[in-house]
């Protein structure tokens, strides 16, 4: 099952402390609800667990992530994982742009292909508990935006 998401975010941030932010991986780990067991392989690449679950199917994914710096303002983060009898890509593409000296928008679209057990649930039910997933992580990142300096 393929489901694709995207959209547009407004940080109360320069553009330069949002591309900091982007660039450490350990901080954007750190917004991924019910993570744990960060695990740094390099600056670009790193590990994470995640604990989630969706009606009867829960688990812990054991995430494999990989960041690529396309331009200055432009990054890709592939995420694969398995676990909970299902294997999960995710490619998620983060373009920022200055809105001002202290508001960079970030533009995201994320395609996501899950198989296994997952898959049984249905999209509808998928789509509802990634939405909620995806603002979580988008508050995550704003409180920790406000708690970055800038590098």
């Amino acid at each position: 099952m393929q489901i694709k998401f995207g959209g547009v975010v407004d940080f109360d941030t320069s553009i330069e402390k949002a591309r900091a932010f982007l660039r450490d991986t350990e901080k954007v780990a750190s917004c991924i609800p019910d993570s744990r067991g960060f695990a740094r392989k390099d600056d670009t690449h790193f590990t994470v667990n995640v604990e989630m679950g969706i009606g009867a199917v829960k688990g812990i994914l054991a995430m494999d992530c990989r960041l690529e710096e396309l331009d200055d303002n432009k990054y890709a983060y592939t995420i694969e994982g398995s676990g909970a009898g299902s294997n999960i890509k995710v490619v998620l593409v983060l373009e920022l742009s200055s809105k001002g000296a202290s508001l960079a928008q970030l533009q995201w679209s994320s395609t996501s292909d899950i198989r296994g057990i997952m898959t049984g649930i249905g999209e509808p039910i998928i789509r509802r508990v990634s939405s909620e997933y995806i603002e979580t992580i988008i508050a995550n990142a704003r409180q920790r935006l406000s708690e970055t300096p800038v590098k």
